[in-house]
């Protein structure tokens, strides 16, 4: 959970570093406020819970 976190503050600042004489860009590639349902990794073959 802490490199999940670590890196997206990381890529947070490199989008802040390359676009930032681009305030347009920032604004469009602000994060969804609620996750899509598509970002839901797919799985081959399932495993059932037990």
């Amino acid at each position: 959970k802490g490199r999940v976190l670590q890196l997206f503050k990381t890529l947070h600042r490199t989008r802040q570093q390359v676009f930032k004489n681009d305030v347009r860009a920032l604004e469009e590639l602000v994060p969804r406020k609620r996750p899509s349902c598509r970002n839901v990794p797919y799985c081959d073959a399932p495993t059932q819970k037990q």
